[in-house]
């Protein structure tokens, strides 16, 4: 059965304990073991140690990031998590480089990664309405450039 490994992207705040994420990491958990699939978990709010997730990221078939959208982005530890896991797995563990070559440039701007044959879902939580996503009067529909 596929390796897989859930991200926990929500960053705790007195205002958001982190209930609505967490409960649908823990849904995904109960339901992908009762499956049979093999589980590896990170949460921003737990240590983690760089190398051990880089090895989580080779190991997994699949990925799932549960993240909620805070100010359009993903958190603070989740975009630290980011920084410094990504970053040290350009040593070719998690890609080599974005891709782009002088000598092949046939090759293009994001084909250099190395973690090629996994799945990837995202499940992104928000903190609106459903109403506010289509309508161009609400949220960042209305911001013009």
């Amino acid at each position: 059965m596929p390796n897989i490994f859930i991200i926990n992207g929500h960053e705790e705040y007195a205002i958001s304990p982190d209930k609505l994420n967490a409960a649908l990491v823990e849904k995904a958990q109960t339901l992908l073991s009762a499956k049979g699939y093999t589980l590896k978990i990170t949460t921003m709010k737990d240590d983690y140690d760089i190398e051990e997730e880089i090895a989580k990221h080779q190991w997994a078939d699949a990925i799932i990031l549960q993240t909620p959208v805070n100010w359009m982005g993903v958190t603070w530890s989740f975009k630290k998590y980011m920084d410094y896991v990504y970053s040290a797995g350009l040593d070719s563990r998690l890609c080599n480089g974005d891709g782009r070559t002088r000598k092949d440039p046939s090759k293009q701007y994001g084909t250099g990664g190395t973690l090629t044959g996994k799945q990837y879902m995202l499940s992104l939580t928000f903190n609106a309405p459903k109403e506010a996503f289509n309508d161009p009067n609400q949220g960042y529909l209305k911001a013009k450039v």
